[in-house]
């Protein structure tokens, strides 16, 4: 059957999209997908960034209550030698072993370097090991399968102390470890040793006392007080300095994510010998000082927690770091 021209004609008269039409719709709709895509992702980044926030708040937590716990540990009785070389002496001297204990038994305890959980009779020459002590050793060795502690690399042994730490609460069948998810436990060095992982993957760092983490935002870390586990003022406890600020003021642990960016650039580790914030020598006189001031890296006279260019890229990218110093937690004024 032949079109006649008048059915030609109504054909040509239907209604239709043109080539130019076509393309601005297309252009609407990929526009239109780019928006989603782009409220999905920041929704995804708050997703992970509250997450992280909540990580550390119940870490916080958990690890200030073992912190805190060291104000009321029983000492034993002085019975070797003092730094004096005295075995009994003065309340001063008494009070100054008290001091020294504590702070070790911090450090082998709450450790955050493997230096602390290395034995040496040099670097804690009054020491006695705890069980607690015992046991990250032993879960050092097990999981690196090494005895002297080389197949643990030091990459994120802050993280990895932090884990061990965790790991060690117990609370009837709780554990420290209870709240974290499969995917936030990992071992992104393989070395064998598992660490805590953020909500991007990146080991969420530790570091027990961090005096260099001090100003706008931090908190907690404040020097209107006196040192409150040198009440008497036996290791420069009570010292202040020209502008009545305490020298030695109350030290929060620092547990803190890298971020979205995946860079601390937090000053973690010593840059000199590892054993010089342990043990006395010519720049400090006090064995297992939480002030200690390290003055042998290129950033001069730095404190572990001090924040800056440590990576070394031109770029502080320190910024968008989640710490419990500057969340909403118990112990903040914010």
């Amino acid at each position: 059957m032949q079109t006649t021209t008048r059915q030609s004609r109504n054909c040509l008269r239907q209604p239709a999209f043109t080539l130019v039409e076509l393309l601005v719709v297309m252009g609407v709709l990929v526009l239109m997908s780019s928006m989603v895509l782009v409220g999905l992702a920041s929704a995804a980044e708050t997703a992970r960034v509250n997450r992280t926030r909540s990580q550390i708040t119940k870490i916080h937590a958990l690890v200030m209550e073992r912190y805190d716990s060291f104000r009321y540990r029983r000492i034993e009785p002085l019975s070797s030698n003092d730094l004096t070389g005295a075995l009994t002496g003065s309340a001063r001297i008494r009070a100054r072993y008290r001091v020294d204990r504590i702070r070790e038994l911090m450090r082998m305890e709450m450790p955050c370097h493997k230096v602390d959980l290395a034995y040496d009779s040099t670097i804690n020459p009054k020491s006695s090991t705890t069980a607690l002590w015992n046991r990250y050793r032993n879960a050092i060795s097990r999981r690196s399968k090494t005895s002297d502690f080389a197949g643990w690399s030091p990459e994120y042994e802050n993280s990895e102390c932090l884990y061990m730490i965790l790991e060690s609460m117990q609370d009837g069948e709780a554990n420290g470890l209870d709240f974290l998810k499969p995917s936030e436990i990992g071992d992104t060095d393989n070395d064998g040793i598992p660490e805590v992982l953020d909500a991007w993957g990146t080991p969420i760092s530790y570091v027990l006392w961090a005096p260099g983490f001090y100003g706008p935002r931090s908190n907690l870390h404040k020097k209107d007080a006196p040192d409150p586990f040198d009440p008497l003022g036996v290791r420069e406890g009570k010292t202040v300095d020209m502008n009545g600020f305490y020298v030695h003021y109350p030290l929060f642990p620092l547990i803190f994510s890298a971020g979205p960016d995946r860079e601390y650039d937090i000053a973690t580790s010593l840059g000199g010998s590892a054993d010089q914030q342990i043990s006395p020598s010519s720049s400090t006189d006090a064995p297992n000082n939480p002030y200690f001031v390290d003055t042998t890296t290129t950033w001069s006279s730095s404190y572990l927690g001090t924040e800056g260019d440590f990576n070394g890229n031109g770029s502080e990218e320190y910024l968008d770091n989640i710490t419990n110093h500057d969340l909403v937690i118990s112990g903040n004024d914010k």
